[in-house]
């Protein structure tokens, strides 16, 4: 049965996005500069119909997404997952409003919170304390709400001795600390977060985990992108596999994690040359170090004597 409108908290219809291989990235256009291309427009246009059609060829054409469509429903813990280059930054940029789709739309119901690259929305000549304030007015959150919310910031991401200085001073795990600090605590009702998580250590990894486990406890919205199969598994419900710029699975996390490994299997082939994964392996119940790398692709022999 289809959810309830009322229940929903993203919807995406036939969301696409092309990029054009080896475009140069354009400046923000001047209004005579918009006008002069206005002007020539009508000439371009009988110039490209001469020379049968768009000047650029099809082969410099990339589809990151190719008619993704879903619902998700408030609440709902979302892993994303799928292999390098299948889409799934490219979505949540489209979710959090930093590019816009070429085709299709989505809808939002209700306040975004993203985490998509380390100090994304940080001012880097504003102190930490600064750009807490900054990001809560982002959010649209009052001044005394991101009050009663600072102490708990600032604890989480350990900055405390480094509030006061510019950001553009902080370690990579110190903006990463303070930019999901100030994201999970802002109390948005759908939290994004991207595989930046992968920067910090192992100790943080976890509380991060566990704040998101706490968020979702509040029946907010999380949708989750991350290559550790294995915290996808702890953390999320639900679960959507993209592969190359498609969506092919949207149902339960293990369903999707098994959808997953099984293309890996399939499809040996689109793993990097020399790729390897770490395997634990149990002997008489407990579980053992080797110490070694195996190759997960090549056959190998154990003896267990």
């Amino acid at each position: 049965m289809a959810p309830r409108m009322s229940d929903v908290a993203i919807t995406a219809a036939d969301l696409s996005k092309r990029y054009h291989i080896g475009a140069l990235h354009e400046r923000y256009p001047t209004i005579r500069a918009k006008l002069a291309n206005a002007a020539a427009g009508p000439f371009r246009a009988l110039r490209d119909r001469r020379q049968g059609g768009s000047r650029r060829p099809a082969k410099d054409v990339f589809w990151a997404l190719k008619g993704v469509s879903f619902d998700i429903r408030r609440g709902e813990v979302v892993g994303v997952i799928g292999r390098n280059g299948a889409g799934k930054s490219t979505l949540l940029k489209i979710l959090s409003r930093i590019t816009e789709p070429t085709g299709g739309h989505a809808e939002i119901r209700g306040r975004v919170g993203s985490l998509l690259e380390v100090g994304t929305g940080f001012h880097q000549e504003l102190s930490g304390r600064e750009n807490i304030y900054l990001n809560g007015a982002i959010l649209g959150m009052k001044r005394a709400e991101t009050d009663r919310k600072f102490d708990q910031i600032v604890d989480f991401a350990e900055v405390g001795p480094f509030i006061d200085t510019p950001v553009k001073h902080y370690s990579s795990g110190m903006h990463l600390r303070l930019a999901f600090s100030v994201a999970a605590h802002l109390e948005p009702d759908i939290l994004l977060v991207d595989e930046v998580l992968a920067v910090g250590d192992q100790a943080f990894q976890r509380k991060c985990l566990g704040k998101m486990e706490t968020v979702a406890a509040h029946g907010r919205t999380v949708l989750f992108v991350s290559h550790n199969l294995g915290a996808v598994k702890e953390l999320c419900d639900t679960s959507i596999v993209l592969e190359q710029g498609a969506m092919v699975f949207r149902g339960p996390v293990v369903d999707g994690l098994s959808h997953y490994s099984r293309s890996l299997h399939e499809n040996p082939a689109s793993t990097p040359e020399g790729s390897t994964r770490w395997w634990s392996l149990s002997v008489n119940g407990r579980a053992h170090g080797l110490g070694c790398r195996i190759d997960s692709h090549a056959p190998f022999e154990i003896d267990a004597s």
